[in-house]
């Protein structure tokens, strides 16, 4: 055999190895990889495929991170010990269209559980009241698509395939004792209607804080000036949140909203910076709570999208010092049925938007968190924290402690 050839049965061999463990990752490539290497023999490809369908695939299981291996998987990223987020995307986390999907991976399966929803919210500098001049990206209709409610998010092209954006790109922080790895995604989001603002998020996850999700904003050149580039956590009636933790004192949602059956949002004022809590080097923290002491034990009547299967989980907005505007605030509303039906809360009103609000600025970080661990068992201790006295189902002393690696409740059958 001549050189050449050897030289190119060789390249053949090793395309059509790349080609078959894409496709067997990614299955729409099939037809696109075949046509592409039409060259390889027949008899190679169909050794190829029999190996690559009977042999195990490498799914990175000696990592503890998650992120499509192809545009084509389900657009999910995160940590197998902490947070996972997620886009809208075919077999990935459900829900409405313009928001960011917020959970954790279940233990039990394995695989990632919706805790939350995180909006896009961005106000315009203008005259006129804050309300006049926002947007909402998950009730927006969308113009790309057009008829479609909620405005698209998309990851943002790395290269000419889009391979490396889909998976986002993982680098190493150098730090003591040991190197940081951090997982970073960029989000685009489609240019909003009602006040033209233009923006996109980068989105990361530091190793040794996998419990965190960072959310760092920005807008476009073409967008008009960005007064506040407002992200909430927009469903915290799934885990019926009552519990607000600020400065000093607990505030319960069924005493600032009473009693209420109806279907419609209850507002009440903003919390200033100065009743928030403050930890490490100064950043501003604000917690949310269950007050029940198994929220998956609870019935409902809503439909089965609402059966809460995860344990009690703490989530929090933290804000790091250096990016502290004098203005932040915190801002919750709360419901008495879950959103979209007319099935009552068990239990009572819980606060469904959580976040924090503050002017604009460039590249502006809010982080949120969840975990096991009880506010109060936070390590360490966060100062002028307020324990609750009751909890709606236990007292106290029943309730243990939950720290550790966030764990699945039992299922719904296994609880009765």
């Amino acid at each position: 055999m001549k050189l050449g050839s050897a030289m190119c049965s060789d390249r053949n061999h090793k395309l059509a190895i790349a080609a078959i463990t894409l496709a067997v990752k990614c299955p729409r490539q099939i037809s696109r990889l075949m046509a592409l290497f039409s060259t390889v023999s027949a008899s190679l490809i169909f050794i190829l495929l029999f190996v690559g369908l009977t042999s195990p695939v490498a799914r990175g299981d000696e990592s503890d991170w998650i992120r499509p291996s192809c545009p084509d998987q389900p657009l999910i990223w995160g940590r197998k010990d902490g947070i996972v987020f997620g886009l809208p995307s075919e077999n990935g986390l459900p829900g409405p269209r313009g928001l960011i999907r917020v959970g954790i991976i279940l233990s039990t399966t394995g695989q990632p559980q919706l805790l939350n929803f995180i909006a896009i919210e961005p106000v315009v500098s203008g005259p006129g009241s804050r309300f006049s001049r926002m947007a909402f990206s998950e009730l927006e209709l969308s113009t790309l698509d057009k008829g479609v409610r909620g405005k698209r998010l998309w990851v943002a092209p790395g290269t000419a395939d889009g391979q490396a954006s889909s998976r986002g790109a993982l680098t190493k922080l150098e730090a003591r004792p040991k190197p940081i790895e951090r997982l970073t995604v960029r989000v685009e989001v489609e240019k909003f209607t009602a006040n033209g603002a233009h923006v996109y998020l980068v989105l990361s996850i530091d190793s040794d804080k996998p419990g965190e999700l960072r959310l760092a904003v920005y807008q476009y050149e073409d967008s008009p000036p960005v007064e506040e580039l407002t992200l909430t956590a927009t469903m915290g009636n799934f885990e019926r949140l009552r519990w607000l933790f600020l400065k000093d004192h607990v505030v319960d949602a069924r005493s600032l909203f009473g009693i209420y059956t109806g279907d419609e949002f209850l507002e009440r004022e903003n919390y200033p910076l100065a009743d928030m809590l403050r930890i490490g080097d100064g950043d501003a923290i604000v917690l949310c709570a269950s007050d029940e002491r198994s929220p998956s034990s609870v019935p409902t009547t809503a439909s089965q999208f609402w059966y809460y299967p995860l344990p009690r989980l703490t989530q929090y907005w933290r804000v790091p010092a250096h990016d502290i505007e004098p203005d932040l605030r915190v801002r919750v509303n709360g419901r008495g049925t879950y959103y979209g039906s007319h099935a009552p809360l068990p239990n009572g009103v819980a606060f469904e938007n959580f976040e924090v609000r503050q002017r604009y600025k460039p590249g502006q970080i809010s982080i949120f968190g969840v975990t096991a661990s009880e506010p109060w068992e936070f390590s360490p201790a966060i100062p002028r924290l307020q324990r609750p006295m009751s909890l709606t189902g236990s007292p106290w002393q029943e309730l243990g402690s939950q720290k550790g690696t966030l764990r699945a409740a039992p299922t719904k059958e296994q609880n009765q």
